[in-house]
């Protein structure tokens, strides 16, 4: 008999607690959506204050591409900032709310284009996805706890799926094997008909680069490359890396290590040099 009391008690305690938690109240989750909205508005009007408003005084604003804002007040000079800069057209749409007792976790989608206040430069559009974790307060209503708004968009200078970056990293590596192999056609093959190749200053056409190469001027050993960096803008790209070459040119040891920098265009489809530039490291 004691055993069943004590069970009985148990389940009470529990569906106390239950009610006593709310979850998914259709109050607070319109209460939540509606401060989406206002932070659209406060963002659509420039309102450094009216963003502030929205967000508890400990709030942690991950925003990408800057260090996170905490607290209220850096939330508001962070927000100042920008809107000094640029004019804002913003949408936040919410797909999911989740509210248990006072702590809510809310997340959606979000678009914007900024426009610079500066005359001359283009706007720039971007996109993502938030989550927003929600406090109760003291007085009922719902602030802002910790904001995280993410982008879809690549970091500058790659591309979605980084099929760019391995196509240009390829050609680098085939050019190392080409000129081991003192092999003239491997190396024109990835090169634009206006291509010049620049050593600490002194300019080579296409023509005598790949003369040179024919006639034997080149005896290189070996290449390896290390900090090989490629970065894709569109149709043009350039690649950066330190070459460290064993061999000889023209009869003397060939400068190694040297910080390259090439430059690419896309043209039908598939990349071509324009430009490569030598810089030996002293």
């Amino acid at each position: 008999m004691k055993t069943v009391y004590g069970v009985t008690l148990a389940l009470l305690a529990m569906l106390a607690f239950a009610c006593a938690q709310k979850v998914n109240d259709p109050t607070d989750v319109q209460a939540i959506k509606k401060s989406v909205d206002d932070y659209a508005k406060a963002v659509n009007a420039g309102d450094a204050d009216g963003v502030a408003a929205l967000m508890t005084d400990k709030a942690i604003y991950a925003i990408y591409n800057v260090p996170a804002a905490v607290g209220k007040e850096a939330i508001r000079s962070l927000e100042q900032a920008f809107f000094g800069l640029f004019k804002a057209d913003f949408s936040a749409s919410v797909e999911d709310v989740r509210v248990v007792g006072d702590l809510a976790v809310a997340r959606g989608s979000w678009t914007m284009k900024v426009t610079p206040k500066s005359q001359g430069i283009a706007p720039r559009s971007d996109g993502g996805s938030w989550i927003i974790v929600f406090a109760r307060q003291n007085d009922g209503s719902w602030k802002q706890d910790w904001c995280v708004p993410n982008s879809n968009q690549p970091l500058p200078g790659s591309t979605a799926d980084g099929a760019e970056e391995r196509a240009l990293i390829q050609i680098e590596q085939d050019w190392a094997q080409a000129l081991q192999k003192s092999d003239a056609a491997g190396f024109e093959k990835y090169l634009a008909k206006e291509w010049t190749y620049t050593a600490d200053g002194q300019v080579m056409s296409r023509a005598q680069m790949l003369a040179e190469m024919r006639g034997g001027a080149y005896k290189i050993e070996s290449a390896q490359m290390t900090e090989l960096e490629p970065h894709v803008f569109g149709d043009v790209a350039v690649v950066t890396m330190t070459a460290i070459m064993k061999g000889k040119y023209e009869g003397a040891d060939f400068p190694s290590p040297v910080r390259s920098t090439d430059f690419f265009v896309k043209r039908d489809g598939r990349w071509q040099a324009v430009s490569t530039q030598n810089i030996t490291i002293k």
